[in-house]
């Protein structure tokens, strides 16, 4: 009997390896949680963003096309000019209304581009020159003012340059005004012969 009491006051030997199962279950519990927390923000996140709307700046830009002009040129000489012209505008609406005022506004551009001369559009420059008056005329039906820009002027007779600096030594930038994002925003030559 002093053996079955010896027994029974012994503790019994436990198993190895019964901790490792429950660690693994503890690990991968907690890597699901960790995996879910994880999605759930940085997935969260992306859909967030995905449902805000884009800015307007970055909404598509709306073209309209005009039908081609072709007009003889001034000057003593008999040049025609051909012209594509495409516009880009504000809005959907502003299409419709320069579609409502499109005799008008191609009675402008003809006459512009008729009154000029082969000298008149030979640089880059006065072709930029050329678009903003095409723009002016095309924004005058709607209401919009939207004043062409003034040719360079001539260099002062000292032979300096006149510029008017900001504050920071800069050259100033023209100032966008309300009208300026208004109808035509935009004059594009998509051809453009001389002969």
């Amino acid at each position: 009997m002093a053996k079955s009491a010896e027994t029974q006051s012994e503790p019994v030997p436990q198993k190895k390896g019964t901790g490792v199962p429950l660690l693994i279950v503890v690990a991968v519990v907690m890597l699901l949680v960790g995996g879910g927390g994880a999605w759930f923000f940085l997935g969260h996140k992306k859909s967030s963003h995905a449902v805000q709307a884009k800015p307007a700046h970055d909404a598509a830009p709306i073209f309209m096309t005009l039908e081609p002009f072709v007009v003889n040129l001034a000057g003593d000489a008999q040049r025609y000019l051909q012209v594509g012209v495409d516009l880009r505008v504000a809005d959907a609406s502003v299409s419709d209304q320069i579609k409502l005022h499109l005799p008008e506004i191609r009675n402008g551009v003809l006459l512009l581009l008729s009154s000029k001369k082969v000298e008149d559009l030979a640089t880059v420059e006065q072709k930029n020159q050329l678009r903003s008056e095409i723009r002016e005329v095309v924004n005058k039906p709607l209401g919009i003012n939207t004043p062409a820009p003034k040719p360079p002027a001539p260099p002062p007779a000292d032979g300096g340059a006149e510029v008017h600096p900001t504050q920071d030594g800069a050259a100033a930038a023209p100032v966008e005004s309300a009208e300026n994002q208004a109808g035509a925003l935009e004059v594009l030559l998509t051809s453009f012969v001389i002969q």
